[in-house]
C-alpha cells in the first residue's frame, strides 16, 4: 500500500464527518452514472436520501443484483502552485470504497437513518418531519465492505 494510504477507522471516519458530499459510483441500463450525494456514516454504513429518478433507480437496482456500488469523498482540497507543470495538484484527504446496497423500508429504521444525516448536517438530535413528505423520502443504507483513506498533505 502506498504510504499515504491508510485503512485506519479514525482517519476514513474523519474524512467522512468532513466531507460536504460524497460522489457515488453505479451503473444501469444506460451505462456508467457518477452523482453526488449529501450524506453521513454511523456504524460502517453510509446513509442518504432519495425519492425517485435514475439514482434511485440505479441504487435500487444494485439492491436487487447483489452488485457493489463505488464511493468517494474528499475534504481539506487546497491547490499547489510552482514553477513547473509537475508541481502543481492539490493537497486532500480522500476516502474510496464500495459496499453493499439496501433500500430501507422499516420506518422506525429509515427516520433514524434521516437522523444521521440531519445531525452532520445541522446538528442535534432531534428534528421534526413532515409525514407527507417522510413516507415519500427513500433511505438507502451502503454498508462498506472496502475503504481506504488517501492523506496527500504534501
Amino acid at each position: 500500500m502506498r504510504k499515504d494510504v491508510t485503512r485506519d477507522p479514525g482517519a476514513v471516519a474523519d474524512i467522512l464527518d468532513c466531507a460536504e458530499f460524497m460522489t457515488l459510483a453505479l451503473a444501469d441500463a444506460e451505462g456508467p452514472y457518477s452523482v453526488p450525494v449529501s450524506f453521513a456514516h454511523a456504524d460502517g454504513v453510509l446513509f442518504l436520501s432519495a425519492c425517485k429518478g435514475r439514482k434511485f433507480e440505479a441504487l435500487r437496482k444494485a439492491e436487487e443484483r447483489g452488485t457493489p456500488v463505488g464511493f468517494s469523498a474528499a475534504c481539506d482540497l487546497e491547490m499547489k502552485t510552482g514553477d513547473r507543470a509537475c508541481q502543481w495538484g492539490y493537497k486532500f484527504r480522500c476516502v474510496i470504497g464500495t459496499g453493499r446496497v439496501r433500500v430501507v423500508t422499516d420506518p422506525v429504521e429509515r427516520r433514524a437513518g434521516l437522523g444521521v444525516i440531519m445531525s452532520k448536517y445541522a446538528g442535534g438530535d432531534e428534528f421534526p418531519y413532515d409525514e407527507s413528505v417522510l413516507d415519500k423520502t427513500a433511505v438507502v443504507a451502503i454498508r462498506v465492505e472496502t475503504i481506504t483513506a488517501r492523506l496527500k498533505l504534501s
